[in-house]
């Protein structure tokens, strides 16, 4: 009787499945693959981070229905707490560890394929020097994710999720302008074609482990068995294990249980043989970097031996110190922008003026179903950062939410998602609704509908625009935005106000807020509100332009500092 090999159905999972195969077959043992698709494979969202092994469980859960013998996984994917009733029987010779981040490729661009038949590897620091500043990269990985933003803290991160092949499909499209991958998997691809008609587009950076060390497991394929039968399956173990690899990957997956992470920690972590490199994260460093503050990164490169785990913590941060003067006060509520200012001398005071009410009872469920093809999924279009809140809020009591793509205005949009644990797919870098309504038809089928969730007081101009372009847009009341009684505060002349939407301008004036001459607001819709209220009159009102933060340093620098 064959022995039967689970694996999932992509084509590096099948090319895992069919050098296990292959091993065996030379050893004369027949094998069978069964394939089967996993709750990883059934997401296109931005929160594969919230749920460890979501590419192993299905998979070893055939393993215990005994409807396989050994189990196929990428170790790096293996949480480092499984269940009892399943072993690792065996660890294969482990492939290359780097990773690489592809780019479309520029006319003097080495290939893809020149730069993996080259052993070259970059530093960090020049690999960065390549990326523009404001540019979006593609991974949900915590390691990966944390490892740039310590460095460069302006990159936005966005989900690529779906098969290889699919995530550099998006890549090439624009979608993105970078892509994270590991080396191993874009190899074994090579080897079956299917990047052949892509490799003249595409180009890639290795990036120097020293700086960038690889997650625990990565690059090695590991075989599962059920925990009774590990002696019955041995000589499996014989012609299938490789005891370097185990070697070095068993002390990497310690490290990482010493550290108290499991598979999805923010954690590089590389062993060969004697020598070690590590890289780990704060465990709160999205909380850290989302507030605007830095975050260190414990770094180590020596011999096992040597080693002490010294995990970093986040320090209680220093009070914000007032700047005498003039200063933003805004609606946007952001202590990001707040600290990132400050940090520049500029001071700016929070003032919220609105209540977010949910309205998660109006919010679609289970949608999916009807669909046969990820591919046939609508988007969830996400219009502020009041939108970003409410739709994390829907998603962890509406799984279709959680699982298709968001597709976000702006970066104030999509940092909203990340502080609260998403990844979305999109980010439009749009500054008002028309930017917004021209990114969507310039990247975005008519074919692929678009779910829009508004406030109850917003208009419905953005998605008559929408359907009248020939877009499906089912858009619905997903949120109450409500003025909330604010008590006076000091307001100088030379104070300037950001103002964030048309709800906050009409909140402000309700409340008779004292008023500075120059307001600043988002989007010209919020500026028409402003312009039609009476206690506004006497202001002179601009539209923001470019990125928050950015656009009002600069516009500060040229209008305030003395």
């Amino acid at each position: 009787m064959p022995i039967r090999i689970g694996t999932r159905s992509s084509n590096l999972a099948m090319w895992q499945a069919r050098t296990v195969a292959s091993a065996l077959h030379e050893a004369g043992i027949e094998t069978e693959i069964v394939q089967f698709k996993s709750m990883g494979d059934r997401s296109l969202g931005g929160n594969l981070s919230s749920s460890v092994g979501q590419f192993i469980h299905l998979i070893d859960q055939k393993l215990n229905e005994g409807l396989v013998d050994i189990a196929v996984h990428s170790s790096k994917d293996v949480p480092t707490t499984t269940d009892d009733t399943v072993a690792c029987l065996a660890y294969m010779e482990r492939g290359v560890t780097s990773d690489l981040i592809l780019f479309k490729r520029e006319s003097d661009d080495p290939s893809l394929y020149n730069v993996l038949d080259d052993e070259t590897s970059t530093s960090l620091s020049d690999l960065l020097d390549r990326i523009e500043h404001g540019s979006t990269f593609g991974t949900v990985s915590g390691r990966r994710q944390s490892l740039l933003l310590s460095r460069r803290p302006d990159l936005i991160p966005l989900s690529v999720r779906g098969h290889v092949e699919t995530r550099i499909e998006r890549l090439l499209e624009g979608r993105v302008d970078a892509l994270v991958l590991a080396e191993a998997g874009i190899r074994r691809l090579r080897t079956t074609g299917v990047l052949d008609e892509h490799n003249e587009h595409l180009t890639a950076c290795r990036i120097s482990s020293e700086d960038w060390p690889t997650a625990p497991g990565q690059g090695t394929v590991c075989i599962h068995c059920k925990t009774n039968r590990f002696e019955e399956l041995s000589n499996l173990r014989r012609i299938l294990n490789h005891a370097q690899t185990e070697a070095d990957v068993i002390r990497e997956r310690t490290i990482l249980d010493m550290s108290g992470g499991g598979c999805l920690y923010p954690a590089g972590i590389e062993a060969r043989g004697e020598h070690l490199m590590v890289r780990i994260a704060p465990k709160n460093w999205r909380t850290t970097f989302c507030a605007g503050r830095e975050y260190s990164i414990f770094s180590y490169n020596g011999t096992f031996e040597d080693f002490e785990l010294q995990l970093p913590h986040d320090e209680t941060p220093p009070e914000t110190e007032m700047v005498d003067g003039p200063k933003f006060i805004s609606t946007l509520n952001s202590d990001r922008i707040s600290t990132v200012l400050a940090n520049q001398g500029i001071g700016m005071t929070n003032l919220s003026v609105l209540d977010l009410k949910p309205n998660l009872d109006a919010w679609p469920r289970n949608f999916l179903s009807q669909y046969t093809s990820k591919r046939q999924w609508p988007y969830l279009v996400l219009t502020s950062p009041f939108s970003a809140r409410c739709a994390i809020l829907a998603a962890e009591s509406n799984p279709d939410i959680a699982r298709i793509k968001w597709v976000a205005i702006g970066e104030g949009t999509a940092r909203a998602c990340f502080q609260r644990g998403v990844t979305v797919a999109i980010c439009a870098k749009a500054r008002n609704s028309k930017e917004f309504f021209d990114y969507i038809s310039s990247n975005i089928g008519t074919n692929t509908k678009l779910l829009l969730p508004r406030s109850s007081v917003a208009p419905e101009t953005f998605a008559t625009q929408l359907k009248d372009a020939g877009y499906d847009v089912l858009d619905w009341i997903g949120y109450e935005n409500q003025a909330k009684k604010v008590e006076p505060t000091s307001v100088s002349p030379e104070d300037v106000l950001l103002i964030s939407s048309s709800s906050s301008a009409i909140s402000w004036a309700e409340n008779g807020l004292k008023t500075p001459n120059e307001i600043i607001c988002m989007g010209s819709n919020t500026r028409n509100t402003i312009l039609s209220l009476e206690h506004f009159k006497n202001c002179n009102v601009s539209v923001l332009e470019g990125p928050t933060t950015e656009y009002l340093t600069q516009w500060w620098n040229q209008n305030r500092r003395r």
